[in-house]
Formats: C-alpha cells, sequence, structure tokens
C-alpha cells in the first residue's frame, strides 16, 4: 500500500509539472520578441549614446533636442523622483560647469524590458563617467546606471538614473 502511494504521489507531481511548462510556453507565446522590438532599441541606443556625447560637449541645445517637452528626470536622490524637465535642466548646467572632460566609459546597453520581461524598445545602460572638477582639476569618476525610457517619435521621455552621490564630490 505504501509503495502505491509513492508512485501515486510522484505521478501527480510529475503531472503538475508538465501543467507549468505548458503554462510557460503559452505566456511566452502571448507576447513574442519581435525584430522590430530591436530595431526600436538599437535605434534608441544611438539616440542615446549622441545625447551623452552632446552632454560630453556641453551642448544643451543639441542634448535637450533627444527629450521630449514632458520629459521626466528621476535622479538617485531620495525625495527627488519624477522631476519636471526645468529642474533636469537646471541639475545639467551645473554639472555642465562643474565638471570638465566628461566622458562615458565602458558603457553597456541592454534592451528594456516590459511588463513580460520582454524587450520594448526603451534602453539600459550602465557605464562609468570620467571627468574632471572644473575647479580643481582633480579626477572624478561616477558609476552609473540608467533607464531611458523612449516615445514613438524616438524621443526619451524619462531617464531613471543610480549612482552614489557622494562620488560627484569624490576626487581621485
Amino acid at each position: 500500500m505504501r509503495k502505491v502511494l509513492v508512485l501515486f504521489t510522484a505521478i501527480l507531481l510529475l503531472g503538475s509539472c508538465q501543467e507549468k511548462v505548458t503554462e510557460t510556453k503559452v505566456a511566452e507565446a502571448e507576447a513574442p520578441v519581435t525584430d522590430e522590438n530591436m530595431e526600436t532599441f538599437h535605434k534608441n541606443v544611438e539616440t542615446a549614446k549622441a545625447y551623452f556625447a552632446a552632454f560630453s560637449a556641453n551642448d544643451s541645445t543639441k542634448m535637450y533636442s533627444y527629450i521630449s517637452d514632458d520629459f521626466i528626470w528621476s535622479p538617485p536622490s531620495v525625495g527627488n523622483d519624477s522631476l519636471p524637465r526645468a529642474e533636469f535642466e537646471k541639475a545639467m548646467s551645473g554639472f555642465m560647469k562643474g565638471y570638465t572632460n566628461k566622458k562615458l566609459t565602458d558603457a553597456l546597453y541592454f534592451a528594456g524590458l516590459d511588463d513580460n520581461q520582454k524587450p520594448n524598445g526603451d534602453v539600459r545602460v550602465y557605464g562609468l563617467w570620467k571627468s574632471n572638477f572644473a575647479e580643481s582639476g582633480a579626477d572624478g569618476r561616477l558609476k552609473w546606471y540608467a533607464v531611458l525610457f523612449f516615445n514613438e517619435a524616438g524621443k526619451i521621455t524619462h531617464s531613471a538614473e543610480w549612482y552614489n552621490e557622494a562620488d560627484l564630490t569624490k576626487e581621485f
């Protein structure tokens, strides 16, 4: 009798595993990754690179041409989430004045993901910003991560950033 119960339990467990695999396959079939999603991602990576290059060159006019009018900025500061474009522009002006020789190095670009963990055209970027403090000339480094969200027109609508704010004042 004991062997029958163990066998019955094993069959039941194996049967339930099969159902989960089937459910997963169905969910994947409902939200396929299309070549269009990845084409959009690659196009948006090029926009992101141009946006960073404009920032590095202190060309605010060109930099701001890559963002939407209703742009939202989420810096890492606690309590400073979803700031409007005007606050972003003010902060970028400070960065442009406070640092020279700004360059994003070791940049890694990954596809942004939708709710089903499928690429959606947005861009996640990791990198190291190297610069010099304008006042002292000392080297500065900032390990940085951001997610850039894009609209259908290819403009950045939201930038969510993460970095250690203490590194903004640390000289190397």
